[in-house]
């Protein structure tokens, strides 16, 4: 009786605390309000396979206003009517009161292909961001003119225009020279694909090659793929991220693939790189899978870089924790994640600090991709807050993400504070449908430091740099990422929840020049800029 009794007590204590934690945040759908119009237009009903599986966003201040922006690649019509009206991706400005304005036609920037992946980065460092958008068939690449406008480059132009399946997209400065590299992912021989109204699954595809663009810092770029030896090997890549995962100062590819096997390629410093799938550099990261989306982060606070990627439905999603050694541990069952993503078709994923409180937190979206006649076509998406201690526990509900009937039929993640309060906001795009805005609220209530890091000789976005925040006991690592997700980019800003701590003791910052730069007694809530060398 007295142990009943006290088990009783110490589950009511944990709901308790549980509770009391994740009232503090709560996620507000405010797309109407910010004046995001935006409509996907694919969905199950277009029975092709660029339309059900795209698309992804990017957050980026693209007219250095101080402001986060936002991209959204959309898909096409199939038959379209002389007369119709075609989607095009779109560019929202940020207005800085909350709400967005359309400014794609005066940009330049609405493509109507069949869009998949976007991202931004400062690939000329000029000091404005570029975008890179992969679609089916040619992929787009526009220059930032700087004054509010982009100059189109399609195939062949600029030398990365390529026509394949585009996918996902990494940029990073593979070779450390001061420049940003393109990798992209290809998805499927489209052609190649039996033809008929019920295929919609791809184990019988036959996939692509990736390729990986070298920037000769001359405004041009070439492809070294093969000799790089990161092509993918025909693996129907749709997620891609960068990070140094061996902590060895240069950065390493993660490649999702789906139906097939997934591939960490490890970069061994001298423009080429070891696929560590082999038996004689496992990492143990090479699930055979349908891989979607993939993230980056320290979530047990360890001091290296962890990674989560999203699966099918009838497969779970994975944690991999890094051992510090090359090799991944699969902690998914032991962690709590396991369950968490069974039944639902996984996408666009990230690890962010949702609540500030000092660890990384793990949201993917989820829907369908080809229901059964009694399901609907939209999921419920996923945010699972972490526990301190390698665990997490599913605060969807308690944080407002299931209490209507907006279950999305998500893809692309990106997440931003894209209202400047000090807590990190989500936007998915929903497939076929309209994406959703995601405010935190509440978020803020503990302490937090965001970081923006400028390059000097280091590539300037500062992609690959390495940021380490102490704060009381808190120690935390994040690397600043230019595409990742599912087709989709964050905020390169940097975030740290600091909990109580109204000051950072010590920032250090590892530059992908080799350069060591680091920072004590910083005052907590504010937006840093962080110049190299400075």
């Amino acid at each position: 009786m007295h142990h009943t009794l006290r088990n009783v007590i110490v589950i009511l204590s944990f709901a308790f605390t549980l509770n009391s934690h994740t009232a503090d945040i709560r996620f507000v759908d405010v797309t109407e309000q910010a004046g995001i119009r935006f409509e996907h237009a694919g969905g199950i009903d277009h029975r092709v396979v660029p339309a059900l599986v795209g698309s992804g966003a990017a957050w980026r201040d693209y007219d250095n206003d101080g402001r986060l922006d936002l991209y959204i690649a959309n898909s096409a019509l199939v038959r379209p009517a002389p007369d119709a009206v075609l989607p095009k991706n779109a560019l929202y400005r940020n207005n800085g009161d909350g709400t967005f304005t359309d400014v794609t036609d005066a940009a330049g920037v609405g493509d109507t292909g069949w869009g998949m992946g976007c991202a931004f980065a400062d690939y000329d460092n000029d000091g404005d961001a570029d975008l890179y958008v992969t679609n089916h068939k040619a992929n787009l690449f526009y220059r930032n003119n700087g004054d509010g406008s982009f100059k189109r480059y399609s195939s062949g132009a600029g030398g990365i225009g390529d026509t394949g399946f585009g996918s996902g997209i990494a940029w990073g400065d593979y070779d450390n020279d001061g420049y940003l590299d393109l990798y992209i992912g290809n998805y499927i021989e489209y052609g190649k694909v039996p033809q008929g109204d019920e295929v919609f699954f791809p184990y019988d595809f036959f996939g692509q090659t990736n390729i990986l663009y070298l920037n000769k810092g001359d405004g041009g770029f070439i492809n070294i793929t093969n000799a790089a030896k990161v092509n993918g090997g025909f693996h129907l890549t749709l997620g891609i991220s960068a990070a140094d995962y061996d902590a060895d100062g240069d950065l390493d590819l993660y490649l999702a693939n789906d139906t097939d096997q997934n591939i960490l390629y490890r970069n061994d410093g001298d423009l080429t790189f070891t696929n560590t799938n082999r038996p004689d550099a496992r990492s143990r990261t090479g699930d055979i899978r349908s891989g979607m989306g993939v993230t980056w982060g320290d979530y047990d606070t360890d001091g290296d870089l962890d990674l989560f990627v999203t699966n099918w439905l009838d497969e779970n999603n994975v944690l991999y924790r890094n051992n510090g050694d090359g090799i991944f541990t699969d902690v998914s069952a032991e962690s709590g994640i396991f369950a968490s993503g069974l039944g639902k078709t996984c996408w666009g994923t990230a690890f962010f600090d949702a609540d500030n409180d000092g660890d990384l937190d793990l949201f993917f979206a989820a829907g369908h991709i080809d229901p059964a006649s009694w399901e609907a076509h939209g999921q419920a998406d996923v945010l699972l807050q972490n526990n301190g201690d390698g665990t997490f526990t599913d605060i969807s509900e308690a944080v407002g993400l299931r209490v209507s009937d907006r279950h999305g039929v998500g893809r692309g993640v990106a997440v931003a504070d894209y209202d400047a309060d000090g807590d990190l906001d989500l936007f998915i795009v929903n497939n076929g449908a309209k994406p959703t805005l995601l405010r935190n609220d509440g978020g803020n209530r503990q302490h937090w430091l965001q970081i923006r890091t400028v390059g000097t000789v280091s590539n300037r976005d500062g992609v690959g740099a390495v940021v380490k925040v102490s704060a009381g006991g808190l120690h935390q690592i994040q690397q600043v990422t230019a595409g990742d997700s599912y087709l989709s980019q964050s905020s390169l800003d940097v975030e740290f929840g600091l909990g109580p701590h109204e000051k950072a003791d010590r920032i250090v910052i590892q530059w992908q020049s080799g350069i060591v730069q680091t920072l004590k007694d910083v005052r907590a809530n504010q937006r840093l800029v962080v110049v190299e060398g400075e």
